[in-house]
């Protein structure tokens, strides 16, 4: 496929032309892009085009131990995962090939309450969190915990989502270090509501969780190799 230009500024395509480059348009073009490290899709922020956010998607479970989340009557026939205090859940997570190399990742858990009486307060929700490299390149790293606390909404089944930096250059000890993170990267997760400080006219809720995943910066596009180095 090919794009017809003019090379003189102002200079008009005819009919038969800018039909033609419309057709291709619609029919598809074979894009190609960098496959350097860095390289990637932006969205514009105010003149200055960043890397777009996307969720790093993971599975919530538990495996009915001493501890764990109870997964209790929501609302119908609905079922989801109910945290008392200090109970526990836990999830993996994989990075993609699309990963916005030393950027911060943030991670969220999306949750509520069913109690139809609470009053104010507040949820804290912690993440302990271990990674590792892939391809052979690194163990998995001693755990460092971020939290997140948030007020609760006194709307019953209100959708809130806690969310906290998951990682800083160099690491510290309540987050991951940006500068390890890489496609194929494992981060293990156990999630659990540090403390229930709701507030409700009537007995105190333990909320719910329905969801956990992280945002990260993309490129939108993949790495050319599966493996390290993955831009070469």
């Amino acid at each position: 496929m090919t794009i017809l230009t003019r090379a003189g500024k102002g200079s008009p395509l005819t009919h038969a032309e800018l039909d033609e480059n419309f057709t291709d348009l619609r029919d598809g073009v074979a894009l190609m892009v960098p496959k350097t490290q860095g390289k990637g899709l932006k969205v514009d922020s105010l003149g200055t085009p960043v890397f777009g956010w996307h969720d790093l998607l993971g599975t919530i479970q538990v495996y009915g131990d001493t501890g764990d989340a109870s997964r209790a009557t929501y609302r119908g026939g609905i079922k989801a995962l109910q945290f008392a205090e200090s109970d526990s859940a836990f999830a993996d997570f994989h990075l993609g090939h699309d990963y916005a190399m030393g950027t911060d990742i943030y991670i969220h858990v999306h949750w509520s309450t069913i109690s139809s009486t609470v009053t104010g307060g507040s949820a804290t929700w912690a993440f302990e969190m271990i990674y590792s490299k892939g391809h052979d390149q690194a163990a998995f790293s001693a755990p460092v915990t971020a939290s997140a606390v948030q007020s609760t909404s006194t709307t019953q089944y209100q959708h809130m989502i806690a969310e906290v930096k998951a990682s800083v250059s160099g690491g510290s000890g309540v987050a991951l270090n940006t500068n390890d993170l890489e496609p194929d990267g494992i981060i293990q997760c156990r999630i659990y509501l540090d403390s229930n400080d709701i507030t409700d006219s009537s007995a105190v809720p333990d909320p719910f969780v329905h969801y956990a995943d992280i945002h990260y910066q993309s490129t939108g596009v993949p790495t050319l190799q599966r493996a390290p180095d993955f831009w070469t």
